[in-house]
């Protein structure tokens, strides 16, 4: 096939655009941003354009785009997406139900979302390893890591000081209730109409005339959801911290590491790096350390996040927050191991420092598996030979 793919800063965007030409198709970047996802008649001139001049078969991007949905619908060029965030407020938007779209998203929660709301085209599709070329080490430069943000610069933060002091309270309550669930989302639940109906009056979250998300899908994601993040990385690292602080394994002190370009004041305990660079860093962080962790932004309600993936796709062992999608492809205590609240991670951590064999052999399980079945080759071949099958 010949494809116009639409190139943008993704963190596995070249392994896409790699695993496409590994297939046989050919590609030409469209390197254009467009000024607003949503919304730009410029941007979707020239990209139209471009459609009718070079007569495309399909258009190709890393997540859903209104203005590429709608140069693809004027031109009727088949526009396939394949999502790695979730939720994806752009998709709340009028031009999700054209004919011409080809959605592929990793969370089957969103998929059935969608599905429930007529959207004819769409797929659930797992996100996968990315193809970094790093091996199991037998050799470890770190104990136990964790590489991400902490969202300390978040929304709710920001419009706090906006609501009643019986707002921030209810929000308090529901962010605790949130760290009580494993495995899943409670925080949408906790918006009743009437708590939606005060947040409409005292904040301002325009959309575009095409969009047609509600206060409480907005408000649940970029605002609660990313402060449930926030405040769950920050407790369940300083609790791990002082856990591995005050005890030994194999009577021997082991660490915490993270690497993060958020602000990490008031972590004390724990060896703080800088931001590690996606391609460069992060794989063999993931590689050399004994323990990776994921905890799974809320806003992710099924699915398993790009993190999981190239920690085994690496053959690092890694020590995850609940998904159920993940008992679709992994066995917990063979490929990966599960917490489902701090006290579990504290325990968990120390068990598998002080068991090497049973930790090497469940992350190269795991590797092993990933590298079978699960690269990014193997997701795009499923993809092009179902919008094969549709056209």
């Amino acid at each position: 096939m010949k494809v116009l793919v639409y190139h943008w800063n993704s963190y596995n965007q070249k392994d896409i655009e790699d695993a496409i030409l590994s297939e046989g198709h050919s590609i030409t970047l469209l390197t254009l941003q467009a000024g607003h996802i949503e919304e730009d008649k410029e941007f979707t001139y020239i990209v139209t354009e471009e459609l009718r001049k070079h007569k495309y078969h399909i258009l190709f991007s890393v997540n859903f785009f209104p203005v590429l949905a709608q140069a693809c619908h004027e031109t009727k060029t088949p526009y396939v997406c394949w999502n790695c965030d979730s939720p994806l407020l752009a998709m709340y938007n009028n031009a999700i139900f054209y004919e011409t779209n080809f959605i592929f998203t990793f969370d089957q929660s969103n998929y059935e979302e969608f599905k429930g709301l007529g959207v004819n085209h769409i797929y659930h599709m797992p996100l996968a390893a990315s193809s970094f070329n790093v091996k199991p080490e037998k050799t470890y430069k770190y104990d136990v890591s964790f590489v991400g943000s902490l969202y300390e610069k978040n929304s709710f933060d920001n419009i706090s000081s906006m609501l009643p002091d019986y707002l921030c309270g209810y929000f308090d309550g529901a962010l605790c209730a949130q760290m009580q669930v494993s495995g899943g989302n409670i925080i949408e639940k906790l918006l009743t109409p009437s708590i939606c109906l005060q947040l409409e009056e005292i904040t301002d979250y325009r959309q575009s005339g095409d969009s047609f998300a509600d206060i409480r899908t907005l408000f649940s994601t970029t605002v609660l959801g990313f402060k449930a993040a926030s405040v769950q990385r920050n407790l369940c690292l300083n609790r791990l911290s002082f856990y591995l602080n005050k005890n030994l394994f194999n009577n021997k002190k082991y660490f915490l590491h993270l690497f993060t370009g958020s602000s990490t004041e008031g972590l004390a305990l724990i060896k703080c790096h800088g931001s590690a660079d996606y391609h460069k860093d992060m794989p063999l962080i993931f590689a050399k350390s004994l323990i990776n962790l994921n905890m799974t932004i809320p806003n992710i309600k099924t699915g398993i996040p790009l993190r999981a993936w190239d920690i085994m796709g690496c053959g690092g062992f890694l020590l995850t927050d609940l998904r159920i999608e993940l008992m679709d492809y992994f066995t917990p205590g063979k490929d990966i191991v599960i917490f489902e609240s701090v006290e579990e991670l504290e325990d968990k951590t120390g068990f598998y420092l002080s068991h090497e064999s049973l930790r090497n052999k469940i992350a190269q399980s795991a590797y092993n598996k990933v590298l079978a079945e699960h690269t990014c080759q193997k997701r795009i071949r499923a993809i092009f030979k179902t919008i094969t099958k549709e056209l």
